[in-house]
């Protein structure tokens, strides 16, 4: 692809993350202010759950994401798909059944078989959304999957503001009908958009068989690394929820929520970035990484500044959630260390089809997040030491991660981790330590240091960029 193309690209899948990114900003600045405690953490576990959703199709999705990657919408043949398409949505209607049946017999707090039931009744609809988005990306249509992304999000916006804002509707309940309604109609354009691919004329019983069993052959150990990531973060927010109430619960999302906002701009760049590192000559690929490495680094470590107005303001606009806004400080760096693992670690490990690599490394972060949670809740019981947890299992996972693919591209980058950890660690200190002017005097020092130290890499990248 011509860099023409690439940046297009970018500039669509970005404006896309850019606008979720502000609603984004809307829901951390108002709707908590707007729900009571309550009915916000009810609408975080909520999420928790839903953000689980994307993996009820047991790799089927995935598989299909890295088999059919680089081809055309037209090479796309029809009627496999529609087989894969209907089957997977099927699949979807008997989970809905068989969890919903789960919840209302085995979970016992009402607001968490609540939320449990609501999230799943959403399945199929998810689902079916993020083939066409994996579509929209393999056939190289970034448009089209910035437009399914822009539809989601505006119309959830807009519902929450014609519910909350304009008729005064201030309960999870009206969260939800927003959140289904932009659900729903994201499908819509989904059909629209995918329209050829779902005729219902199909191959054979047994054809059909057949491609399900290849896409799930080959996309489970992603699906599995994918899972393994999200359970990470999840084993340790479960354990929040029940260690201590809904309300705290809320608390913690929050915090975590503001400190990911920088993940918005990594992922619109790690969309296009997978196809172009697949293509790229392998002699050239060590060298890059270095390049990209360097540059992301000076990127997330000015964008760990914005902790210190973002506090501030959010102090005095959500004074209710005061008391927990500390825990900013603590959990920023886990954008450091997720944007490293999302944007260049995991692009690299899958061009090299080093999907079960990932899972490894996944898996062993899985463990030490699920060690460390028995401890921190189950024995100690302190959400202080919970929290810190959170970012010591990402930084874990982030430099076990680059160990492995460093050691595949022939690279010693032990120095540049060591720095990375002392950068996070004297932020994290001063934050929790000192208030917010101090702690940015202290930090901003340590961070013109870093930049005088690697002068000479910040040169070369921004002479890169002027050419």
């Amino acid at each position: 692809m011509r860099l023409g193309g690439v940046i297009k690209n970018i500039s669509y899948s970005f404006s896309a993350n850019l606008i979720s990114l502000l609603i984004s900003v809307f829901m951390v600045m108002f709707v908590p202010k707007l729900l009571s405690v309550n009915d916000y953490g009810l609408w975080q576990l909520f999420l928790f759950y839903f953000s689980y959703l994307g993996f009820l199709h047991f790799g089927w999705e995935d598989g299909i994401y890295l088999r059919y990657a680089g081809k055309s919408f037209k090479e796309l043949n029809p009627r496999t798909f529609a087989g894969q398409f209907y089957s997977i949505i099927f699949l979807q209607f008997v989970l809905v059944l068989v969890v919903s049946l789960f919840g209302y017999m085995f979970v016992s707090d009402p607001d968490k078989k609540l939320a449990l039931v609501c999230a799943i009744c959403l399945a199929p609809f998810v689902n079916f959304n993020n083939l066409c988005n994996f579509i929209m990306q393999i056939t190289n249509r970034i448009k089209e999957y910035a437009k399914l992304l822009v539809t989601e999000r505006v119309i959830f916006f807009a519902g929450v503001l014609f519910f909350l804002v304009i008729l005064g509707r201030n309960e999870f309940r009206y969260m939800y009908s927003a959140q289904v309604f932009a659900v729903v109609s994201m499908a819509a354009a989904g059909v629209y958009l995918c329209r050829g691919l779902l005729v219902p004329r199909f191959d054979s019983i047994a054809s059909i068989r057949h491609e399900a069993y290849e896409n799930i052959s080959v996309g489970s150990k992603l699906m599995l690394a994918n899972i393994a990531g999200m359970l990470i973060i999840g084993i340790i927010r479960y354990g929040i929820s029940m260690g201590w109430d809904v309300a705290t619960f809320g608390k913690v999302s929050l915090t975590l929520g503001v400190s990911n906002f920088l993940m918005v701009f990594i992922n619109s760049v790690s969309v296009v970035f997978f196809p172009i590192v697949k293509r790229m000559d392998e002699g050239k690929r060590s060298e890059v990484y270095t390049v990209i490495r360097n540059a992301l680094t000076f990127l997330l470590f000015a964008g760990l500044i914005g902790y210190y107005p973002a506090r501030y303001i959010l102090s005095l606009w959500l004074p209710k959630y005061a008391d927990s806004l500390v825990y900013m400080s603590v959990l920023f760096p886990v954008c450091v260390f997720e944007s490293k693992v999302t944007l260049l670690i995991n692009t690299y490990l899958k061009s090299m089809r080093r999907e079960f690599l990932m899972l490894e490394i996944n898996a062993m972060s899985v463990v030490f997040s699920l060690i460390v949670t028995i401890f921190t809740v189950g024995i100690w019981h302190s959400l202080d030491a919970t929290v810190f947890s959170i970012v010591l299992v990402y930084a874990f996972r982030c430099v076990l991660a680059e160990y492995h693919v460093t050691k595949l591209l022939g690279l010693d980058l032990r120095k540049n981790i060591l720095e990375d950890l002392l950068m996070c660690g004297i932020f994290i200190i001063s934050g929790w330590l000192f208030d917010s002017f101090l702690c940015m005097a202290v930090y901003g020092a340590a961070y013109l240091v870093f930049m005088l130290v690697h002068r000479r890499s910040l040169q070369r990248i921004i002479g890169m960029v002027r050419v």
